[in-house]
């Protein structure tokens, strides 16, 4: 089950506030409408609403998007009824234990009851602009679909309106769908939201609200519902199916009944006994009860003078038969905690009837003070629960009935029955067999939710917390088995509650534990390999843990020691169990080494991890053969144990050494030596090893360590891999030719042959090769791990190859990920599973009904659910927030050339690129709120500027939007600015903050200048300033070069300006910007606050005050002081400009200028233009050979630095496109998974088309691809 009512945000706080006898109803919130300008008094007044309440929802506008790939500019579109839908539908399949996935494609049905779609209507034409807005906002029918599609389920779809009973009948409808095997899940719904006050105004008109916004089920003053919202949904199943796949059961539902008034009261929206009763007593026979067994009734129960009354007397008639007297039936109405949810009122009722049965308590009804004259009539076989009451069953067990009627007659009841077969859970303290350690592992989407999630976890563990209740053996199999495996991921391994929660709690906090770890799997298919290394790794005791505590491990290790005792007559289990030391001749090391990696491969299959490949390394490519399928146990042995017992016979001829050596550096090196030395060992890039004469190699030790190049002696007692071997080989040859490789059932990679093999060529010759020939295992990776998505795990009792393994991936430019097993002297089982645990959280497919076995219900137990990454989505700039006309925002288009743009000539060029000034936006939000609130100085607040900057060039097609909204402070507003480019998708937000009319202070319209005069000392003119502007990279164009003179000392500097041309007055934008630049002149030469050769941007201000019309500025002279200060305890330095009049009066103030270094060309909202750039790159051509002379020496930039640019402009284009910023977009995951639809594809590529002049097809742009494999061919890709 899964809710969202108002005052409860999930099942748990419902029961929560059912018990505690809770009323959640609110006054009417301002953000759906102003209820102020429609309320009347008395009923019937045209127009007017009677109610100033209602139940509503918290967050409705929050919706994880990305989650279910849908794009946020799709998403705005939506109804809130299906986002909030789609979230509850996955919260209740998690409580069913069900992961969401394994149902795609499957035969599970959705249906959903909804009456309104009110979204549409508040939008306007926007909201049938095309059919996907339709679809969105307006039609219904899509809402049951909506869910079908995220979930790619393949049964029924509907969504039902049957007004006030839609949900009840919704499940009713689910119920009959099961029974006819029409599906085998059903997904039952109900969902209401409150956009508008439309139908509260209808309601009104009939005295049908309650005045007093209190609902009054069974009592005599009774005088109407409360509207109020809610999301509910259960999950149905057949029992028999249910119990088989070991799934919780809440609740049995025995039966249902669906029907209709006709014509039973002679009006169509009034209420029939006699169709209630038909309803009652149709429900009973479905369910197989009788009246005398019913044991409690969630009613309808609205609280109206007629409907209650109907409702009282159709159960009274309906009971009178059997019920015994002294036996009055329950009821109650969970209208009177949470207001009448309409559509979702039915699945409201549902859930509270089952949490009812479970709790066996009936939640008191409230506001009854004078009961319902019926109820007091003398036999009447109901009450009214007012106050909590022990449900006391009169059979086994708990039957519990709910009804819910439409408007329009249609009337529906559901009868269900407590399921409870077993004994409550254990408290953990008190389990057996729960010593541990265990593995918990959790995903999410994104890297937030996983750290919320954690956290969620950790309160359910830690003492008073639900998990308390249940052993951690439970806990962590139910995380495994009843979850998604997301992109996100995490593990712990703990043997306590209090263990598991210190380490979620560090790992939510980003504290680094031994215990636990992050990573992030990716949003494809991971490949698996198991990599077994050559001898080095065995220690004594190695397996001992594991021979006692894994099965598998047990049985692998026994084949494997009767195979190598049939060959040397002795045992590897009893050297395992051996406390002494371990032996280091090879005729013992390798076959005890192989026995166990051939072990510890079963046991992580036992733990539900198959290798996709297998790879091994010298000796460890026998383990590689015997796991693939491609040796048997039995050869497999005569291997190891034949050829070890050859070897042993060289001991102590040659030696090897291991070097940091590129293998082509090291085989130059062993060529000066001849066949004295080889190359044994080709590790990774820059490791490898050399076999030959021990003198030769101290020789080469010693002159490597003159060329301050690391290497060591390796411990063997063998050179293998060097011409040593050769003499063995004949007998070798010899003695192994009984083995019969077979085909291998899993790949094998070769690192003799740097190739895949397919088992039958591992014959005799190939072990002889093996033990001769180099060791190619770079090579052999490098071909495995090319394509990003293998994780290596080492099979063997102690890592050798796992920074071998990292520094081949890390050539590749692929993320390392590499899985160790064991580790030398820790405990096995908690080594085994941190590392099963580091192998799900990089992205390994984990069959958990391996180490858990078959789904049982013994062993499930409710857990924390998903924890979103919302974002509020409330219609798009181009569409007005859902308001009544009080509290709308005040919009203003105003476009860019009336602003005054043309004042700005060429602007000022930062590296070449064009914005336009921040300060025009301010100016627009000025000039937006005079317009709506008088005229004076506006003061703008913790402005900041966002989005990528517009480009001057675009300025003559683009359209700024000012929206102005009351704030939480009186005298202020909220605004934020919006651009729109022409024939572009999105819109751009610009900028954001507090406005308001009026100066900060009194006192501060006025401020000498004798005191920044008398401070800056040095004199600087114009000429000078603006070279050195230009040295930082800024290009200012005439027009702006207003500054006559200018003063300065390091962090202050005073200057004088003249406006350059009658138009442009100091109280233009393009004045003010002329002014704010003089905050160059105040940058210290070098150090703090900015670098002397760097450039800076602005990206907020702390306050803005633009006084229109201040200060004598007619003959175009004007000041400007700049100012950078630091306050205590921030480590950025800000900038204070003041624009004025030359008797001081203020025309402008910029405070807290706050600035970034600016690293590259500017990030565009549509980039430069094909033809644009071949202009540009034409033009630099001709300076290049002898042209015209730039004015500005503009800095060279890498191609690094031109790629990152170009990727930057890439991720921006997108992001508009899906209605999203670039943060929070991840270019790894695929187009269409983020919401890409043929629409968006479509603007997408003419946007790459028209910025890069690369031609997408849409077919790509829809096929799977992600944005960053889009980027890198055909964006990035050189031409």
């Amino acid at each position: 089950m899964g809710c969202r009512f108002p005052g409860a945000s999930g099942v748990e706080e419902y029961w929560r506030l059912l018990e505690g006898n809770t009323d959640a109803v609110t006054p009417v919130p301002r953000e759906r409408f102003d209820v102020d300008p429609l309320y009347a008094g008395k009923p019937g007044t045209p127009g007017r609403l009677t109610s100033r309440h209602g139940g509503f929802l918290d967050d409705l506008w929050a919706f994880d998007s990305g989650f279910f790939g849908i794009a946020p500019r799709e998403a705005l579109t939506m109804d809130p009824q299906q986002r909030l839908l789609l979230h509850v539908v996955w919260e209740a399949l998690e409580d069913a234990g069900i992961p969401p996935s394994s149902l795609a494609g499957s035969a599970t049905g959705v249906f959903a009851g909804q009456a309104t779609a009110e979204y549409a209507d508040a939008l306007g034409p926007a909201g049938s602009a095309d059919v996907r807005m339709l679809a969105g906002s307006g039609l219904r029918a899509v809402t049951s679909g909506r869910v079908s599609y995220a979930l790619d389920l393949r049964g029924p779809s509907v969504t039902l309106d049957t007004a006030c009973s839609s949900s009840l009948v919704a499940v009713h409808t689910a119920r009959q769908s099961l029974l006819a095997g029409e599906c085998d899940l059903a997904i039952a719904a109900g969902v209401n939201v409150i956009l508008s006050p439309r139908d509260a105004v209808a309601y009104s008109q009939a005295a049908m609200l309650s005045p007093d916004g209190r609902c009054k089920f069974g009592d005599s003053a009774a005088d109407g519902f409360v509207r109020s919202e809610g999301v509910g949904v259960v999950v149905l199943k057949r029992l028999s199916e249910a119990l088989a796949d070991g799934d919780p059961v809440h609740a049995l539902l025995l039966g249902s009944a669906v029907t209709n008034d006709g014509r039973g009261s002679g009006l169509l929206l009034q209420p029939a006994v006699t169709g209630q009763v038909e309803m009652l007593r149709a429900a009973w026979r479905s369910a197989g009860v009788r009246p005398s067994e019913v044991d409690y009734v969630e009613a309808h129960g609205t609280g109206t003078t007629v409907g209650d009354g109907v409702e009282l007397r159709a159960l009274a008639e309906a009971l009178r038969d059997g019920r015994p007297a002294d036996r009055p039936l329950p009821v109650g109405s969970v209208k009177s905690n949470i207001g009448h949810t309409e559509a979702a009122a039915g699945i409201a009722g549902f859930i509270k009837a089952v949490l009812v049965a479970r709790h066996r308590t009936v939640p008191a009804s409230l506001h009854v003070t004078s009961p319902h004259p019926l109820l007091a009539e003398d036999g009447h076989p109901v009450e009214v629960v007012r106050a909590n009451t022990p449900l006391e069953p009169a059979g086994e067990r708990a039957v519990i009935g709910v009804s819910s009627f439409g408007l329009s007659g249609t009337n529906a009841h559901a009868v269900i029955a407590e399921y409870a077969p077993h004994p409550e859970p254990v408290p953990a303290s008190g389990g057996a067999g729960d010593t541990g350690p265990h593995l918990l592992v959790l995903s999410a989407r994104t890297p937030l939710s996983l750290r919320r999630l954690a956290t969620r976890y950790a309160a359910y563990l830690e003492p008073g917390g639900r998990g308390r209740d249940h052993t951690l053996r439970d806990i962590c199999r139910s995380a495994a088995t009843g979850r998604d495996a997301h992109p996100f991921r995490l593990w712990a391994v703990a043997t306590g509650h209090d263990d598991l929660a210190r380490t979620l709690r560090a790992l939510a906090s980003g504290e680094p534990t031994p215990d636990g770890g992050l990573d992030e799997a990716g949003f494809g298919a991971r490949r698996v390999a198991f990599v077994f290394p050559g001898q080095g790794s065995q220690w004594r005791g190695m397996g001992r843990e594991l021979l006692e505590t894994s099965a598998a491990f047990r049985e692998a290790l026994g084949a494997c020691d009767r195979a190598v005792s049939e060959e040397l007559g002795w045992s590897v289990v009893e050297l395992v169990r051996d406390a002494g030391e371990m032996p280091d001749a090879v005729e013992v090391v390798q076959p005890a080494l192989w026995a166990v990696q051939v072990a510890l491969a079963a046991h992580w299959q036992s733990l539900g991890v198959e290798p996709d490949m297998c790879i091994g390394h010298s000796m460890g490519e026998i383990a590689a053969a015997t796991v693939s399928g491609a040796l048997s146990v039995r050869d497999a042995a005569r291997v190891i144990c034949r050829r070890s017992t050859l070897m042993q016979r060289l001991a102590g001829r040659g030696a090897m050494l291991a070097a940091e050596l590129a293998p082509e550096e090291a085989r130059t090196l062993a060529a000066a030596y001849g066949e004295e030395v080889c190359v044994a060992v080709e590790n990774s890039p820059t490791a490898t090893v050399l076999a030959g004469d021990a003198r030769a190699l101290t020789a080469i030790g010693e002159e490597l360590q003159r060329r301050g190049v690391f290497s060591r002696p390796v411990k063997v007692n063998v050179a293998s891999h060097s011409p040593v071997m050769d003499e063995i080989r004949p007998e070798l040859l010899e003695r192994l030719r009984g083995v019969c490789p077979e085909s291998a059932r899993t790949a094998m990679f070769s690192t003799v042959r740097c190739a895949p093999v397919q088992g039958a060529e591992l014959d005799a010759a190939y072990w002889i090769d093996n033990l001769r020939r180099p060791v190619r295992f770079a090579e052999t990776v490098r071909q495995v791990a090319k394509a990003g998505d293998v994780i290596f795990i080492e099979v063997a009792p102690h890592p050798l190859l796992e920074q071998a393994v990292r520094q081949c991936q890390e050539a590749l430019g692929v993320p390392a990920a590499v899985v160790p097993t064991l580790v030398r002297h820790q405990s096995e089982a908690p080594a085994a599973l941190r590392s099963l645990g580091r192998a799900f959280a990089l992205g390994a497919r984990v069959d958990w009904s391996r180490p858990y076995g078959p789904r049982c219900r013994h062993g499930r137990v409710p857990l924390p659910l998903y924890a979103w990454d919302t974002e509020e989505l409330v219609a798009a700039p181009e569409i007005p927030t859902v308001r009544s006309g009080a509290s709308r925002p005040h919009q203003r288009q105003i476009r860019l050339t009336r602003l005054g743009i043309e004042d700005f000539g060429e602007g000022v060029s930062v590296h070449g690129v064009t914005a336009v000034p921040p300060v025009v936006h301010l100016t627009a939000v000025a000039e937006t709120l005079r317009d709506l609130a008088g005229d004076g100085p506006v003061t703008l607040e913790a402005v900041r500027l966002s989005g990528p900057p517009l480009r001057l060039a675009q300025a003559a097609g683009t359209t700024l939007r000012i929206e102005l909204e009351p704030s939480a402070r009186e005298d202020a507003f909220r605004f934020a600015v919006h651009a729109f480019v022409d024939g572009r998708p999105q819109s751009v937000r610009c900028a954001e903050g507090l406005a308001r009319l009026g100066a900060p202070e009194a006192g501060t319209e006025t401020a000498s200048l004798d005191g920044p005069l008398t401070r800056c000392a040095e004199f600087v003119p114009a000429a000078e300033f603006y070279r050195r502007t230009e040295a930082r990279g800024f290009t200012v164009a005439p027009a702006l070069r207003g500054v006559r003179q200018l003063w300065r000392r390091d962090g202050e500097s005073v200057a004088r300006l003249q406006a350059t041309c009658a138009g442009v007055t100091a109280t233009r934008a393009a004045g003010l910007e002329a002014g704010l630049l003089t905050m160059v002149g105040a940058w210290p030469h070098g150090g703090d606050p900015c670098e002397a050769d760097r450039s800076y941007l602005p990206v907020s201000f702390d306050r803005v005050v633009l006084a229109k019309g201040n200060g004598d500025a007619s003959a175009g002279e004007y000041w400007s002081t700049s100012q950078w200060r630091r306050e205590p305890g921030e480590e950025d330095a800000r900038c204070d400009v003041r624009i004025c009049a030359p008797d001081g009066a203020l025309i402008a103030e910029f405070q807290g200028v706050s600035l970034l270094p600016y690293e590259g060309p500017a990030v565009t909202v549509t980039g430069p233009t094909a033809r644009e750039r071949d202009a540009r790159e034409a033009e630099e051509g001709r300076e290049a050979r002898g042209g015209r002379v730039p004015q500005v020496p503009v800095a060279p930039q890498a191609a690094t630095e031109t790629s990152r640019s170009r990727e930057e402009r890439f991720l921006a284009h997108v992001a508009a496109v899906l209605g999203t910023t670039v943060e929070r977009l991840d270019p790894r995951r695929p187009l269409c998974d983020l919401g890409l639809d043929s629409l968006m594809a479509a603007q997408l590529r003419l946007v790459l088309r028209d910025d890069f002049g690369a031609d997408v097809a849409l077919r790509r742009l829809l096929g799977g691809e992600s944005a960053a494999g889009i980027m890198a061919a055909a964006v990035l890709a050189p031409e």
